[in-house]
């Protein structure tokens, strides 16, 4: 519960280049962007937000939330190493491939989109198989073929916790 006369509301956002604003002024200060890479999450209204362990508050995100900077192969599992310094299982049920091509899963416990970047989707060639006409991945005993969707950000149900294809 807020205070009387206190909000939620901020004018902090993040841009597509991945630069911090609060309003019109850059935010430079490297440890505070840094924490705010890793607070990313959802509200329970389904609004971005930047969340630790005392407080929240919106924030506007542009582009993707978490970015997947690497991952790590470990037999049956793969290790996401995302933006703001986390470090989680891939749920293979929630990739998906965006119109250009990038590949997308869901973080936070299915709450928050992450796009791979470069470097991360190269290192799933080792998982990589023909699958049909198309490209799987092979992760443990079970193949993925991840579908296809218009908006890989769009469709989120916060009582579901994950992206609707489209």
């Amino acid at each position: 519960m807020l205070r009387r006369g206190y909000t939620r509301e901020t004018s902090i956002r993040r841009d597509r280049s991945g630069r911090w604003f609060e309003g019109e002024e850059r935010i430079a200060h490297d440890n505070l962007v840094r924490s705010f890479e890793g607070w990313i999450d959802r509200a329970p209204d389904g609004r971005f937000c930047l969340k630790n362990d005392i407080h929240w508050v919106y924030v506007t995100i542009e582009g993707p939330p978490y970015f997947v900077r690497s991952l790590t192969l470990d037999g049956d599992r793969v290790w996401l190493h995302l933006s703001g310094d986390r470090t989680e299982a891939l749920d293979p049920a929630t990739l998906r491939v965006g119109p250009d091509d990038a590949l997308w899963c869901d973080v936070l416990e299915g709450r928050v989109p992450a796009r791979f970047d470069n470097h991360a989707t190269t290192q799933l060639a080792p998982v990589l198989v023909e699958h049909g006409d198309a490209m799987a991945l092979a992760i443990g005993a079970e193949i993925i073929e991840p579908p296809r969707v218009l908006d890989p950000m769009a469709g989120w149900d916060p009582s579901k916790g994950h992206v609707e294809s489209t």
